[in-house]
């Protein structure tokens, strides 16, 4: 044997299941061996990429590609879900001081704005509910723009001046503004977007239509419970009731690797790192974005495809 055969034999035992190599090894080392240079003692570049990408594949299609793309289609859903949801609890918190005596005007002025604002949320929440992806990823996007543009008229508009640039602020046209803020108020929408065009198919999934909407009832729910109490305990109930739902989801497949999924949301709701500025979090948010997002996608969308052929033996895949 070879340094290169043993090379290819080598290669092929770390990446492919056994069961694939009993069919297809000496067909895929025959191939590698009869496209190598004389005297060639290792396996090229381009030939080993290949055998790790179809390696990889078959593991994820055979192994747990399906539940990761349930997960992703489940997540890509939850994610609108959960914008809408805390829109609508941060509403009901300045609906309830609204209307506690003494009757506050302002507080019903913001109730009614952060309600209208909710809106677009609840449309891409529909919109993906329905199978609509590309619609609702880029009514995501536009909501992303019009988020940014008040984040910038706010700036403009704002009496209160910095004396120091820095943390993410800068100074367009001599006015300051938090570019750092901007990022951490419009990335809850980009991974959005992104989750729900990466995403196969969103939608209830595994979850189920009726469960998921009993559990956006059950969070709403112990929002009004809260405010009911004080205006200050409208989001302790939805945090409460939220650890619930992820301890229930701990406890099946699927729901594990939705959680992964969901990894860089959970990040931007809690603020991201503790001490760090808004630019700090917004890239480092979307670094964990582009790599979970990006590997999760992928096993996802290999679990529901049909085997690719591979330069190195065709019919090794």
């Amino acid at each position: 044997m070879t340094s290169l055969e043993r090379r290819c034999r080598r290669l092929l035992a770390r990446w492919y299941p056994a069961e694939h190599r009993a069919l297809h090894e000496e067909e895929m080392v025959a191939v590698l061996l009869a496209g190598a240079r004389p005297g060639q003692a290792r396996p090229g570049v381009r030939d080993t990429f290949d055998l790790v990408r179809g390696g990889l594949t078959i593991r994820v299609r055979r192994g747990a590609g399906a539940q990761w793309r349930a997960a992703v289609d489940v997540a890509a859903l939850l994610v609108p879900v959960a914008l809408l949801l805390g829109a609508l609890a941060r509403a009901v918190t300045f609906g309830a001081a609204a209307w506690q005596p003494p009757f506050a005007d302002d507080e019903l002025r913001q109730f009614l704005r952060i309600l209208t604002f909710a809106l677009p949320y609840a449309v891409v929440v529909l919109l993906a509910w329905r199978g609509r992806a590309g619609a609702a990823a880029a009514c995501a996007w536009a909501y992303a723009l019009v988020i940014l543009g008040e984040h910038v008229w706010g700036s403009v508009s704002a009496s209160v001046t910095y004396t120091v640039v820095g943390d993410g602020v800068l100074l367009i046209g001599g006015v300051p503004v938090d570019v750092g803020g901007m990022a951490m108020s419009a990335l809850p929408l980009v991974l959005c977007g992104a989750m729900l065009l990466l995403a196969p198919s969103p939608g209830p999934g595994p979850l189920g239509g009726r469960r998921l909407l009993w559990w956006m009832a059950v969070l709403f729910g112990g929002a009004v419970a809260g405010a009911a109490i004080s205006s200050r305990w409208a989001y302790p109930p939805v945090w409460a009731l939220a650890v619930v739902a992820a301890g229930v989801a701990l406890r099946s497949p699927v729901g594990r690797r939705a959680l992964v999924v969901l990894l860089p949301m959970v990040g931007v709701y809690v603020g991201g790192l503790p001490g760090a500025g808004h630019l700090l979090n917004a890239v480092v948010l979307g670094a964990l974005a582009a790599v979970v997002l990006g590997v999760t996608a992928w096993m996802a969308r290999v679990a529901g495809k049909a085997p690719a052929p591979s330069r190195v033996g065709q019919t090794g895949q």
